[in-house]
């Protein structure tokens, strides 16, 4: 039986008390990982705690103690104040943390939502590109280890939170809850992710989640964010998730989404004017659509960011050692060895972190986007988050490796504990 059918096979049980609280509300602290080898990466992972320190506690997990030794001299020495950070170690520490879902009980404590590692749908992607090359499939399926499905664990055991399991193949960033029982999803991820689940199975599965009530379905997310590794149009390629979320739509509060939005009338490049149509549709279904009291949204636009593009080179098959070779593309689309291409990286402003007193966005001003339009997500975001301090830190780097600033932090809610009154 195929690995995505196993896992739909799992049951889901939860208190019926508990829920799924948005990132806006109140944090205990944030988590994030570091990769200490890589200088470029630890210069983002320090702005990054530099940006969050001053608001919420920082929680640092990697994989060794020697590990730990190495991230905290390179944090030193690029001005982080390290003894305010608590590190811990664990073998399945990941750059991109957000493939676990923490969420609050009220007053009975953290809860973690253990969804189902696939690799971001590896299985979907490889039946798809290679339906008629079992051989090519096997291969890359080899990559999906079991075993990378520890995160959540560790993180019930460092909090003491209790482990929820769901049959989903989903990951932390597939999906934006208002913390009041509304939950949006991107259609296409969904569907590609389960091919042999309906809409509305999957939708059956997603309202078993904890405190969830409403299901609000997108039909696409951001161009620049395709399944693993595939065309977005013409010679323009990328890596993606297939629909994250956090790529194009976010609550800023229970009543307030934020949009990605291509606002003028001609975009120059393909992609771009492949997003002004798919979110010309999604603002359409969100206008469309109300919150778990029947009420609607309040919808505001965020600027997209220019097309960042770097020029690329296929290489052979056989030439293992390169991220983009012919044998990543489907045959009908006739790829070979030595075809020009330019990879998108999938870029994005709303691929921001809130804690508590500020918003962390990624900034693209040093990737050519112009510095007016920084400016505009500046004052949409001010709009939308009023009592938070709006930081830029400049994360592209994380990008081109698949990530962002969201997608590399975890957020663990403040738990809200009873008062004790006195007679």
């Amino acid at each position: 039986m195929p690995l995505f059918a196993l896992a739909c096979l799992t049951a889901l049980a939860a208190p019926p008390t508990w829920r799924q609280p948005g990132e806006f509300e109140p944090q205990s602290a944030v988590w994030l990982s570091a990769e200490p080898e890589k200088a470029v990466f630890m210069r983002i992972t320090a702005d990054l705690v530099k940006a969050l320190q001053p608001h919420v506690k920082v929680k640092m997990l990697v994989q060794t103690p020697a590990e730990v030794a190495a991230v905290k001299g390179s944090l030193s020495r690029l001005g982080v104040n390290t003894r305010g950070i608590r590190f811990y170690t664990d073998k399945g520490a990941t750059l991109f943390m957000r493939d676990a879902t923490v969420f609050t009980a009220g007053r009975h404590g953290l809860g973690i939502i253990d969804l189902k590692w696939s690799l971001y749908g590896l299985a979907a992607w490889c039946n798809a590109v290679y339906s008629d090359d079992p051989e090519t499939r096997k291969e890359f399926l080899a990559y999906l280890d079991p075993n990378d499905d520890g995160l959540d664990a560790f993180l019930a055991r460092a909090t003491g939170a209790k482990v929820v399991k769901s049959p989903l193949l989903l990951e932390n960033a597939t999906f934006e809850v208002n913390g009041k029982g509304v939950l949006l999803i991107t259609k296409s991820l969904a569907l590609s992710r389960h091919p042999t689940m309906s809409q509305a199975q999957i939708e059956r599965k997603l309202l078993q989640m904890p405190g969830i009530k409403k299901v609000i379905w997108l039909e696409q997310g951001a161009a620049e964010d395709p399944h693993m590794m595939a065309t977005i149009n013409g010679d323009f390629v990328g890596k993606g998730a297939g629909g994250h979320t956090d790529e194009f739509v976010r609550f800023a509060d229970p009543h307030t989404i934020l949009l990605a939005f291509v606002d003028w009338a001609s975009p120059a490049s393909p992609v771009e004017q492949m997003n002004k149509q798919r979110m010309e549709r999604n603002y359409a279904i969100l206008s469309k659509a109300t919150d778990q009291d029947g009420k609607p949204f309040r919808i505001l636009k965020v600027p997209t960011v220019n097309p960042i593009t770097r020029p690329i080179t296929l290489a052979p098959a056989s030439d293992t050692k390169s991220l983009w070779n012919e044998i990543l593309f489907p045959k009908k689309e006739g790829r070979v060895a030595g075809d020009k291409l330019f990879e998108v990286a999938a870029a994005s402003y709303l691929n921001f972190i809130i804690a508590n007193g500020v918003v962390v966005v990624p900034s693209f001003v040093e990737d050519g986007t112009p510095p007016s339009t920084q400016d505009r997500v500046r004052k949409v975001l001010a709009q939308a988050f009023p009592k938070r301090t709006i930081k830029f830190v400049h994360a592209t780097p994380f990008t081109w490796s698949g990530g962002g600033p969201h997608c590399a932090t975890l957020n663990e809610p403040l738990i809200a504990h009873p008062r004790r009154t006195g007679r």
